[in-house]
Formats: C-alpha cells, structure tokens, sequence
C-alpha cells in the first residue's frame, strides 16, 4: 500500500534542494563578485600607495636629517666641556706633581 503523503514528500524534498541551491548560490554569487571587485581595488590602490610610501620614506629622512643636525650641537657643546674639563684636570694634576 502507498503512503498518501508520498508525492507530498518528494515535492517537499524538491522544495528543500531548491531553497538549498537558492541559500548556497547567492552568497557564492555576491563572494565571487566581492573578490573580483577587491581584486581590482587592490590593483587600482597599489600606484597611489606607492607614492605615499615614497613620500613617507622622503619625510623620515629629512626629519632624520634635522635631527642629527638639532642633536649635534648639544653633544659637540657637551664633548667640548669634557675636553676642556679633563684637559685643566690633566693640567691640574700636572702643575700639582711638581
């Protein structure tokens, strides 16, 4: 004997796989698409952001520049007063030898 709900099952089944491909199809349509776009904003972004890094590598070394300029004149006054100071200590102790 056949179960009376039987094509009711089979078109159930039917309905599921649809719903199925249909929950499937469409994330993987807007993935594929989402990728594709990326791809070609990565391609179009990669020029502009070449020029920045130029830009940023110019920066740093003329900020390295200035402040190996700025740092000098301090550590030239400081060596020069340690020079100094060893130099009348040497001088000091000398004259005191005698």
């Amino acid at each position: 004997m056949e179960n009376p709900l039987a094509p009711w099952r089979d078109l159930s089944i039917v309905w599921l796989a649809l719903l199925t491909m249909i929950f499937v199809a469409v994330p993987g349509v807007v993935l594929y698409f989402a990728q594709l776009y990326l791809r070609r904003f990565r391609r179009w972004l990669c020029l502009p952001l070449l020029h920045a890094q130029v830009w940023a590598m110019r920066i740093e070394q003329g900020a390295a520049r200035a402040s190996v300029r700025v740092a000098s004149v301090p550590i030239a006054f400081h060596s020069a007063g340690t020079r100094v100071r060893v130099t009348a200590r040497g001088i000091a102790h000398f004259l005191q030898a005698k």
